[in-house]
C-alpha cells in the first residue's frame, strides 16, 4: 500500500488528521518544511507529527516525510502524455496506436530507472553472484520474462531455475537449498501461495529479492532486498500489462548485465564459445548479422 493510501485510510485523532490533510494537500511542497513549521501551520505540535510517523511504522517524522515526498515525486513524474491503463482508443489510427505504445514503453523504462536504488541493487548482485544457483518465482505473464532471464544466465553458465507455480521447488528442496537465493516477481506483492513459499524460505535463511510495485506489501516485507518496478497499472481495468511487462524485463536485463560485468572478459568468452559450439549452422548473408568468419 502506498503512503498516500495509508494516510487516507488509517484512523487518526482530530489533530493528527489535520496534519494528514495538510500533507495530502501540499504534497511535495512539505519537502523543505521543518517539524516546527508544519506544526505551527496546522496549529498542532511536534509531538503530533511524530505520533503520525510512529502510527505508520516509521522511526520518526523526517523518515515519514522523506518517504512521502519521494513517493509523491515519483507519482507526479513520467507518464504525462500516455495512460498506462488505456493508452489508446478505438478511434485511433494504427500509427497513433503504435506511437502511443512506443511512448508508453519508453516511459516505463525511464520510470524504472528512476526507481533503482543503487546500493540495493549492488547488494542484490552480490547475492546472485555468490550463490550456486538462483530460483526465480513468477506466474502467468511474468513467467515469460523469468524464462528470458534464465536463458541469459545459462549462457554464462549461471544456473537459474524458474520455479513452477505448483510449488514443486518445495517438494524437491531447490527453494530451500542453502546454496541458492530467490528472486520473486509479483506486481501486487500479495500472491498468497508466494507468501507461503517465502515463509518456508525465510525459515531456512534463504536470501530473498523481491521485484514488485511501489509501496508496502506482504512480499516486500518478507524480502531481504526489494527492487521496485513501474507502478502505474490497475489490477484489472487495463488493455494489457504494457508498462509492468517492460519494467520487469528492463530490470531483469539490468541485473543480468551487472552480473555479466562482474567478470566481464570471462563471461564474454564463455558466452561466445558456447554460442559457437551449440549454434552450429547458423548463417546470414546480411553483413550486420554475419560474423564474417570462414
Amino acid at each position: 500500500m502506498l503512503i498516500k493510501e495509508k494516510l487516507k485510510y488509517t484512523k487518526f485523532s482530530d489533530s493528527q488528521q489535520t496534519v494528514v490533510d495538510y500533507m495530502l494537500k501540499y504534497g511535495t511542497k512539505i519537502k523543505d518544511k521543518t517539524v516546527r513549521q508544519i506544526a505551527k501551520e496546522t496549529y498542532t505540535s511536534s509531538a503530533t507529527l511524530i505520533r503520525i510517523a510512529h502510527k505508520l511504522d516509521y522511526t520518526g517524522w523526517e523518515e515519514l516525510k522523506n518517504a512521502f515526498v519521494e513517493e509523491q515525486e515519483y507519482l507526479s513524474s513520467h507518464f504525462q502524455n500516455v495512460n498506462a491503463n488505456i493508452p489508446f482508443s478505438e478511434t485511433d489510427s494504427p500509427m497513433i496506436i503504435a506511437n502511443r505504445i512506443a511512448t508508453l514503453e519508453k516511459e516505463a523504462i525511464n520510470d524504472t530507472l528512476a526507481l533503482i536504488d543503487w546500493p540495493t541493487i549492488e547488494k542484490v548482485v552480490d547475492i546472485l553472484v555468490s550463490k550456486k544457483f538462483v530460483n526465480l518465482i513468477a506466474m502467468n505473464n511474468t513467467i515469460a520474462q523469468a524464462e528470458e532471464f534464465m536463458y541469459k544466465m545459462g549462457r554464462i553458465q549461471k544456473r537459474t531455475i524458474v520455479q513452477p507455480p505448483s510449488g514443486e521447488g518445495l517438494y524437491n528442496g531447490t527453494i530451500i537449498d542453502p546454496d541458492s537465493c530467490i528472486i520473486i516477481i509479483s506486481y501486487t506483492g500479495e500472491t498468497p501461495h508466494f507468501v507461503r513459499w517465502l515463509q518456508e524460505a525465510k525459515e531456512h535463511h534463504i536470501p530473498i529479492v523481491a521485484i514488485t510495485s511501489l509501496g508496502d506489501n506482504s512480499i516486500s516485507q518478507m524480502a531481504d532486498h526489494t527492487l521496485r518496478i513501474c507502478t502505474r497499472e490497475k489490477m484489472h481495468s487495463k488493455i494489457s500489462w504494457y508498462s509492468s511487462e517492460v519494467s520487469i524485463s528492463y530490470l531483469l536485463n539490468v541485473l543480468y548485465s551487472l552480473i555479466f560485468a562482474r567478470n566481464y572478459d570471462e563471461n564474454f568468452r564463455i558466452k561466445v564459445n558456447c554460442s559457437k559450439k551449440i549454434e552450429i549452422g547458423r548463417r546470414s548473408s546480411i553483413s550486420i548479422i554475419s560474423e564474417n568468419e570462414s
